[in-house]
């Protein structure tokens, strides 16, 4: 029955991000807004809205919050990845709630997210401890955010093709999508500079892989680091 289960929900994340309308950022834009004070969309009133957990947050402000991300001052991008904080999320699922181990979990994810309030390992492991502690408050805060952000990189492209491919501010985001979807990388290939593929084992849902943009990352390196 749990399988049936996840893979009906596969079927239907598939299908719903084949259906929505999709397109990339456009950062031209984005800059516009979120650097405006007088705009709706400007960024620490939508960052303090963000924090705050505020549930009216519309699907063009998560995106002006995300991909507005890589244009703050504080943006590192290819950070290194938190090999700590995926294995204690590893641990979270397979236990039965350990106080300690949720206790431990949700410290170094505060840690985390105080650095990088966007960091999806770090959402998904608050998450899955505060569900654990019994704590279902915090529980549907965080799983919010997590949805809201992969809705927000699954609006920006279909996937299929290295030009529609999904943009993403982080090259670990890119699993998160799969796991969101229930499916399994079985291997990565660079196909450019800035676009890479993620072949995806087989599965239900008859899909092959996706392909991912991040050339936010590749473009703020560039400014920030080279000479």
């Amino acid at each position: 029955m749990k399988k049936l289960f996840l893979i009906l929900f596969a079927l239907i994340a598939v299908s719903t991000l084949r259906a929505q309308e999709s397109a990339a950022p456009d950062y031209n834009d984005i800059r516009q807004k979120i650097f405006n004070p007088k705009h709706p969309n400007y960024y620490p009133a939508l960052v303090k809205r963000y924090l705050e957990n505020d549930t009216t947050l519309s699907l063009e402000e998560y995106r002006c919050l995300y991909y507005g991300y890589t244009l703050q001052e504080d943006f590192v991008p290819y950070q290194r990845e938190h090999q700590q904080l995926f294995d204690i999320r590893r641990r979270l699922a397979q236990s039965g709630g350990m106080i300690g181990l949720c206790s431990d979990a949700q410290r170094q994810a505060r840690a985390v997210l105080e650095d990088n309030p966007f960091d999806l390992l770090a959402i998904s492991t608050y998450a899955i401890a505060a569900l654990q502690l019994g704590d279902s408050t915090t529980w549907r805060q965080m799983r919010g955010r997590q949805e809201d952000i992969l809705d927000v990189i699954i609006s920006s492209g279909d996937g299929e093709t290295p030009e529609s491919a999904f943009h993403v501010i982080a090259i670990e985001h890119e699993y998160e999508v799969l796991n969101r979807l229930g499916l399994e990388v079985e291997k990565d290939s660079l196909v450019s500079a800035t676009v890479e593929y993620l072949r995806v084992k087989p599965n239900a849902e008859g899909e092959h892989g996706f392909y991912f943009d991040f050339s936010a990352c590749r473009n703020i390196y560039d400014v920030k680091y080279s000479e």
